[in-house]
């Protein structure tokens, strides 16, 4: 069943009484008579949500100490008072998600049962209702489940612990024992609801496309009526058409299309506006007017380019492809809130990234987020749930059950401009590739010739890809087709490899064990003086399933390289520094690498980086921590992110490259300026040069050009000691606004402690609750981080040139009676630490 227009459109019908669960040995209920009355045999329950959660809330379940779910069949049950006028109308359950082997029950009649958590269901009980009805819901144990005797895989993986979980349509999280948290999906986890109404829309299928500069809807539905349809009608903003009511056996079906001459297109955020029009259907039956609002619609053009690499062009024009594999807001319920997501996908859009992966690890995300991504402009890069393993795609019933499974998620989907590329699969390619397999056994039919023709039909204008990585002699060797790169990461590569591995796009990369922020350390460890040994940490940093190392160790890897100092020593000498350290230097990688792809040098098209947000409280890959607090990564990534963006890379003999890119379309007048400093406060050289940059385009210019002489400013001649320490790069714009920096550092290490440095501060209050603090130093700050309880920055981590203003907005996370601020630097005194109160207004 597709959705019903916009999932929180239609609110729940008749009258509810809170819900219930328990635990009962594996078979031991056959049918809800057995189930007992006490309620002391029950627990409170939350619908949508699952086990892990309703036990968590109870103190039953922690990180810590997880209970065993899995083995148990589980029990959920509520009851339901329907007016006594509405049992005489068509009433249906809507059932949205069931995690995963679900029998539904009313009044002690099965009504249906479903081993599919990716499919919903629409069960007519218009026959079946009174006016006191019971809803149980029973959920049979995994554990028992997986015991079955069933035909052996081809291959094994060693990202999950039983093979056979292959045969489950089930989320992989709670199930990954190197990176998931231990709560595995069982109970409702997606809505339900009572729908009773004389006139209901479902199975819509609502598509927009462009043709020649004209926008075109189409829109198809089932349509159920107590009386008979007089006239429907879609209306896309200002615009309407009347719908054909087509009348047949098996039911009632609405259809229509609907065209506009050069409407305004949705374009991704970097590079336009993401316009929308208000859409709704409109049915009249037995005298009344019933409106069902649909998802906004969007007009893009986009196309998929794959002749040489992998490329995303929307509306004619080639997109820079940034942003991060997008994970669950919240492990416990696999969903959030709209708030939880707006506020998530609106630090995303504000950092710059301009596509998200929900992977195959995941869960098909809510009507909510991609109606907030097309909002944003945020594209959306769909992998279909399968990864890693070896599916029985071969099996007829499993065929059938994957095939509704995609029917179902494409016809929703086709709504929202903002999904971009479906992808069949995360890593089943490189699973079978890397265990020595043949070719011919690396992928099937149903990844290869089934779902592409299924997108190609229920949502055409989108792209397909059948696994990421995929293509060239082996599918995970990075300068052919779409790899995922671990070079700078996990593979310990220094960041010469980026150009040498010559990557195209790579949909997932640059995994790193990210630092939070100390209150995020406080809620690990539940002590204050945190030690980074300590199990409570240590079993929370993610590694690969077998390996002998952890992200930690990787991480540890590059502090010894950029900061020349011993991780271990640090860490069992000066905790505090080594976490300091540590926070900054995966950001610093991350920012090396994406300067090298987004230079005039290379051929990559795009970057996702591993982890949008951890999935619990721990030094993940998430560049957000758990709670939605962005870590020094996500502000490091901001800064090369940008729509406007300055990038340097070093050429070696040839010097320091400035490259500047403008994806916007209009054009950038300003001037841009090179400095060399010695110290942290002496100017050893200081040009600037007028430069405009046309609208999607770019320019590459040397250091040397801009100085107008030899400074050996990469220190590659290296005739004697360095003359300056530090390069800095800034475009201005033509009202000397900064529009984007870089810095070059000539030497790596730490730097030394600047004393009696003079920080000129102040602060005020901005609009809607928020604070602006500036700050002006009169010598170079490098890392300065700027914090406030419950506010966030809009920048941190970042190096602050001598004698130049820096303003940093906060925004509150939640009302607060007074604002204080702090800033600290990796090279300023402790004891100069400042502290900041607003002026009062």
């Amino acid at each position: 069943m597709a959705a019903d227009y916009e999932e929180s459109a239609i609110p729940s019908q008749g009258s509810w009484s809170p819900w219930h669960c328990s635990a009962h040995p594996p078979g031991s209920i056959t049918d809800p008579s057995q189930l007992p009355r006490e309620s002391k045999d029950w627990i409170p329950a939350t619908v949508p949500g699952t086990v892990a959660g309703d036990l968590a809330a109870i103190d039953r379940w922690t990180f810590e100490s997880p209970a065993e779910i899995d083995k148990d069949d589980w029990w959920f049950r509520s009851t339901l008072q329907v007016p006594i006028e509405a049992m005489s109308r068509m009433a249906c359950l809507i059932f949205e998600g069931l995690a995963t082997l679900a029998e539904v029950w009313l009044n002690g009649e099965l009504l249906l049962t479903s081993d599919n958590m990716f499919r919903s269901h629409r069960v007519d009980v218009s026959s079946r209702l009174r006016g006191d009805n019971e809803l149980v819901l029973g959920f049979r144990s995994v554990t028992e489940n997986l015991k079955q005797k069933r035909p052996r895989p081809r291959w094994k993986t060693n990202l999950v612990n039983n093979q056979q979980l292959r045969w489950l349509r089930g989320t992989l999280q709670g199930r990954i024992p190197g990176w998931s948290p231990p709560a595995p999906a069982i109970g409702p986890w997606r809505g339900i609801r009572l729908e009773i109404q004389p006139v209901s829309l479902h199975s819509v299928h609502l598509k927009s496309r462009l043709d020649n500069g004209c926008g075109i809807v189409t829109f198809d539905a089932s349509v159920v009526s107590a009386g008979s349809i007089e006239s429907a009608s879609l209306r896309v903003g200002t615009h309407v058409v009347p719908l054909r009511l087509l009348r047949k056996l098996e039911g009632n079906s609405l259809h229509g299309e609907l065209r506009i001459d050069q409407p305004n297109l949705w374009w991704p955020h970097t590079h336009g506006q993401p316009d929308l029009y208000e859409c709704e259907v409109v049915v009249e039956s037995g005298g009344r007017k019933d409106c069902f609002p649909c998802a906004p619609i969007g007009f893009r053009q986009l196309e998929i380019e794959t002749t040489d690499g992998f490329r995303v062009r929307a509306n004619g024009q080639s997109i820079y492809c940034r942003g991060a594999c997008w994970t669950v807001c919240d492990i416990l319920t696999l969903s959030g809130t709209e708030e939880q997501l707006r506020h998530d996908l609106t630090l995303a859009r504000d950092a710059g990234a301009n596509m998200l992966r929900v992977g195959g690890t995941m869960v098909y995300e809510s009507d909510t987020f991609y109606r907030l991504c097309d909002e944003l402009g945020i594209l959306v890069w769909q992998d279909f749930m399968f990864a890693n393993m070896d599916y029985p795609v071969d099996d007829v019933a499993f065929r059938k059950n994957v095939v509704a499974e995609a029917t179902e998620q494409l016809t929703r989907l086709a709504a929202h401009p903002c999904v971009a590329v479906y992808c069949g699969n995360s890593e089943i390619e490189q699973q079978a590739a890397m265990l020595g397999m043949p070719r011919e056994m690396w992928t099937n039919s149903w990844f290869t010739q089934d779902l592409p023709e299924l997108v190609r039909h229920l949502h055409p204008g989108t792209g397909y890809v059948p696994s990421t990585p995929t293509g060239g002699v082996l599918p995970f060797q990075p300068n052919t087709g779409l790899t995922h790169y671990y070079g700078v990461g996990a593979y310990l590569r220094p960041v010469t490899d980026v150009r040498r591995s010559d990557v195209k796009f790579t949909p997932e990369c640059l995994g790193f064990s990210n630092v939070p922020e100390a209150v995020t350390i406080d809620a690990i460890m539940q002590v204050s003086n945190a030690v980074t040994h300590d199990p409570r940490w240590k079993r929370r940093v993610p590694r690969d399933s077998g390996a002998g190392w952890d992200f930690e160790d990787v991480r540890d890897h590059y502090l010894r390289e950029v900061y020349l100092v011993d991780p271990v020593q640090l860490r069992s000498w000066d905790s505090p520094k080594y976490l300091q350290l540590s926070r900054l230097v995966t950001g610093e990688m991350m920012q090396q690498t994406f300067s090298e792809w987004r230079s005039g040098h290379g051929s990559n098209r795009g970057g996702l980086v591993w982890f949008y947000k951890d999935l619990w409280p721990a030094a993940g890959w998430g560049i957000l921590d758990s709670t939605g607090t962005p870590k020094a990564a996500y502000y490091a990534l901001k800064r090369i992110w940008k729509s406007r963006q300055l990038v340097l890379t070093d050429e070696g003999l040839n010097g320091l490259q400035l490259h500047l890119v403008n994806e916007g379309g209009d054009a950038c007048d300003g001037f841009l300026e090179v400095q060399l400093l010695k110290g942290p406060d002496v100017v050893i050289a200081r040009q600037e040069i007028p430069v405009q940059i046309e609208g999607r385009a770019s320019r590459t210019l040397s250091a040397d050009e801009i100085l107008g002489g030899f400074y050996d400013v990469s220190y590659a001649y290296r005739f004697g000691r360095p003359h300056h320490d530090v390069v800095v790069a800034t475009w201005f714009d033509a009202d000397r606004n900064v529009v984007s920096e870089a810095f070059h550092f000539i030497r790596r290490g730490i730097p030394a402690l600047e004393r009696n440095v003079v920080l000129e501060t102040s602060a005020a209050p901005a609009a809607s609750g928020d604070y602006r603090i500036t700050l002006r130093a009169d010598r170079f700050l490098q890392s300065v981080q700027v914090s406030a309880s419950g506010f966030l920055p809009d920048d941190n981590y970042f190096h602050l040139a001598p004698n130049r203003t820096k303003s940093v907005t906060f925004r509150p996370r939640q009302p607060a009676s007074r604002f204080k601020a702090m800033v600290e630097a990796l090279n300023m005194d402790a004891s100069h630490i400042v502290t900041v109160r607003p002026t009062t207004t």
